[in-house]
This record gives C-alpha cells, structure tokens and sequence, in this order.
C-alpha cells in the first residue's frame, strides 16, 4: 500500500511539474535598430505576463529572410511566430507553411477584424481563409541629409515638392550638384545587399512605367519604361559618379550620401547621426509619383508546436494597444491607429507634417510588389544580371532581354 501510495504521489508531481513546463515559442524578424529593441521588449512583457510561456526574438538580415526561413520550414524547424514580407507570401501560401487565422483570430471581437481595410488583407487570402495579419503597410520615402544639400546650395527634396517640381530629373540633377560641390555621393537607390536590389529601385521603375512582371507574371524589366529608369541609375553611377557603384559600402547614416530610398522604420538607424535630416515623397516620374508599399504580416508557421499559443502571441502583437506602440517603425493598416492624431506624434525623429506629406498622403498612390511563387529563384536570376548590367559600357537593353528570357523560362 505504502509503496503505491507513493508511485500515485510520484506520477502526481510529474503531472503537476508537466502542467507548469514553460512553452517556448520562437518569433522570426528582420528587425534591426529601435525597432528590433521594441519586438524584444514586447516579447519579454509577453513572457513575463504569461507566465507558461517564453518567447525568444530571432533576428535573420532581410536579403536571407524568405530562404533561411523556407529551409527551416522544410527541415521541421520553423519558428512559431514571424514576419512575412508581401512578395514572399505566395510561396509560402503555396507550400501551405502558414496557419489559417480566420476562425481562431479574426472571428474574435476583442480583434476586430472590421479595424483592417479589407484591401489590406487580400494578399493573405487563400480559398475561404486568411493566413496572416498586415502589421505594416509603409510605402517607402526619401530620406535626404539637410547639411550637404544646404553647403551644396541645392533647395531640398521637401521644399522641391511644395513647388511642384520635384521629380527624377531634379533628383539627378540635385545628386549631381551635391557630389559635384561636396565630394559626397548624391544618392543610394539599392541597398548594400545585392539581393535586395528591389527596395528603392522599383518605386524608380514604377514611376517610369516599366516593373519587374506585368499582371500575367511576365518579365518587363527589359520594357522601355523599365530601360529608361535603368539608364538614369547607370548614368548616375557611371558618367557623373553621384550614385555609388554595386560593392560601394557608403551608407546614408555615415553623412557621405544625400539622399536614399527606405520605410520610414530606417529613421531608427539615425537617432544618433551628427547631421540634420529629413523624409520627403519620392520623386515624380513620367508615369507618376509611384512608391513601393510595403506590406509586411506577422504569421503562424503551419508545423509550430503550439499552435494555440502562437496564435495567442500574435494576437497580443496585432492587437490595437501594441500597434499603436509598433507604429512608430511600422506605419499599420488598422484604421483606428491612422486615424489617431498621436500617430503623427509617434515617431520623435520626426516632425508630424513631414510623417504626414512624405507617408500618409503617399499611401493612396503606393503599390505593393506581387511576385509569383518562384521569386527567390526568379531574384536569383536578377541578382545575377545586375551584376552584369551595372558595369561600365553595358549594352542595357541586351542585358535585360536576356534577364526576362531567363526569368520567363522559370515558370
């Protein structure tokens, strides 16, 4: 008896220490600066408020993003919780890596699913579900360094705006000046990661009426519109030297450049710079002044182990409260948070006019990149050809018919 008591007592204590194991949950960003600190404080208010639950942040450079978390995915070791950017969701959606949120998330009222534009939510909708939940709907803005345009003698991107004159002309003709009269570089248009060559450029090839697909996933990166924006890129860095050249590592923050294409969330990467600076729209192109949205989602990957308590993790993240707190970086879709006047007060780098010119009123005209399942292949392939288009004397329609024949062949 004695001995069964204690058996009875031994498989009590390992029941009642399973009921208290902690649940470890991973979350997967890019995040990087203020905003990576921001998730991590989030997270750990999270944890210490749920007391089964640790969730530890994972930070991976965006250019590695979508390939080290697809290997992860097809290895059984995903995180729980990530992000998600807009051009990598058809793959994932296609791979069925992703939680559906409709019932467990969107049909709870403390949510409020009706918060979100319902365009907002059409990139993450497959059949009858929706698979993740848009954190951030920023569309990209100029940054530009006020000291060198002012010992330049050149009237700033803001300032050109309110005049109306601010398109791709003018900026070349700013970037030249500036190198022309402080030896600093006039523009950055690419990131320094080859890989993520889209951000910046495509807000140019939209606005010259050129792109990467067209509504059928055709390659048109050898379109006119397309050669005509390349060419301004290449003249910049190859008969003027106002643009730096691929492997050049000058970054804006470092005050040797003037202007760069980035989300406002960059503004992180600045608070300690000995510079003035400011954000102003991107310049007009013959087909408009067209920038890049991005559109970013926190989603629950498919083989998490804890499903639930992901999904009630993501939940704490997209709830009103914490994106009010998020949106500083990350302007969101949900209405209320936009609609708040502390919003334009949110971020304490930048004034509220200039948050409200250069981003609020440049969503409407934004347009998110939609690319086809086999991006990181098809990326592969440009990435691989800008290599040969941004060098001296190249015959830039040449090499971009042959970037669209070998993306096209992909499919």
């Amino acid at each position: 008896m004695k001995r069964a008591l204690l058996v009875l007592a031994g498989l009590l204590a390992v029941g009642a220490a399973t009921a208290q194991q902690k649940i470890s949950l991973r979350f997967s960003t890019w995040a990087g600066g203020d905003g990576l600190a921001l998730l991590q404080q989030l997270a750990k208010e999270y944890s210490d408020s749920n007391p089964r639950v640790n969730v530890t942040v994972e930070v991976t450079p965006f250019a590695d993003y979508p390939r080290k978390v697809a290997i992860q995915v097809a290895s059984g070791d995903a995180p729980d919780v990530g992000w998600l950017a807009e051009r990598d969701v058809p793959a994932f959606l296609a791979s069925n890596a992703l939680v559906d949120l409709r019932a467990s998330l969107y049909a709870d009222r403390n949510f409020d699913a009706a918060d979100f534009p319902t365009s907002a939510l059409n990139l993450w909708r497959k059949g009858g579900g929706i698979y993740g939940v848009p954190f951030s709907n920023s569309p990209q803005v100029l940054f530009y360094n006020k000291d060198l345009f002012a010992k330049a003698g050149v009237a700033d991107p803001m300032t050109q705006y309110s005049r109306g004159t601010w398109d791709y002309a003018a900026f070349q003709k700013a970037a030249e000046a500036i190198k022309e009269k402080t030896e600093a570089f006039g523009a950055r248009v690419m990131r320094l990661d080859p890989k993520a060559w889209s951000s910046g450029t495509l807000a140019v090839l939209w606005s010259y009426g050129g792109g990467v697909y067209d509504d059928k996933f055709k390659c048109i990166l050898d379109s006119d519109g397309s050669v005509r924006a390349f060419t301004l890129m290449h003249d910049m860095m190859f008969k003027s030297g106002s643009m730096p050249r691929p492997g050049d590592q000058t970054t804006f923050e470092t005050g040797r450049m003037a202007m760069y294409m980035d989300n406002v969330s960059y503004s992180a990467q600045l608070r300690t710079v000995d510079f003035k600076w400011g954000i102003a729209p991107m310049p007009k192109g013959p087909n408009g002044r067209i920038t890049q949205l991005g559109q970013a989602g926190y989603v629950v990957f498919a083989k998490s182990k804890y499903p639930k308590e992901a999904i009630e993790f993501l939940a704490f993240l997209a709830s009103k409260d914490v994106m009010a707190r998020t949106a500083r970086f990350f302007p969101p879709p949900r209405k209320s948070v936009l609609a708040n006047p502390a919003y334009l007060s949110s971020n304490p780098l930048i004034p509220a006019e200039s948050l409200k010119v250069a981003l609020v009123n440049q969503v409407s005209s934004a347009r998110v990149f939609l690319a086809p399942t086999n991006w990181l292949r098809a990326n592969d392939v440009i990435t691989s050809g800008l290599d040969r288009l941004y060098q001296p004397g190249a015959n830039l329609k040449a090499v971009l018919n042959d970037i669209c024949r070998q993306v096209d062949a992909l499919q």
